[in-house]
């Protein structure tokens, strides 16, 4: 195996990553409706649709961090490129750019989900809910 990483498969890899995520924020938005209509047996199939949406991302991020194992090298770009925070990115090439866009508008849609999961989680447990005020 080369230790070379691959930039371009990498910015795909991040690139499905996102459209799954975009996935799950569309299932969410139909959940929050479902929820807001006391659909209980549409929440409860959309949950089940969401869980199978939110696998297929964490898929996407193992095979994005597999990428970075082929050796030293790879796995020192890999590094910088995955795990740096993708506002600190100094990107070395065009793919490298790419790879730092694509995280920049990832970090942006898990941060409505978040706001979104919060909100529902507070709506659906109420004083049981994860997330105390």
């Amino acid at each position: 195996m080369e230790d070379v990483l691959n930039v371009a498969d990498l910015a795909i890899l991040f690139q499905r990553r996102y459209s799954f995520i975009k996935d799950v924020k569309d299932i969410t938005d139909k959940l929050s409706e479902a929820i807001s209509g006391n659909d209980g047996y549409t929440a409860e199939v959309i949950l089940e649709e969401r869980g199978d949406a939110i696998r297929k991302v964490e898929h996407a991020t193992e095979q994005i961090r597999l990428l970075g194992e082929a050796g030293p090298k790879a796995a020192f770009t890999a590094h910088r490129l995955i795990y740096t925070e993708p506002d600190d990115i100094a990107p070395e090439t065009d793919d490298e750019k790419l790879v730092r866009e694509i995280r920049l508008k990832t970090k942006a849609l898990v941060e409505v989900l978040q706001k979104q999961d919060k909100m529902l989680n507070k709506r659906l447990t109420r004083d049981q809910s994860f997330y105390k005020d």
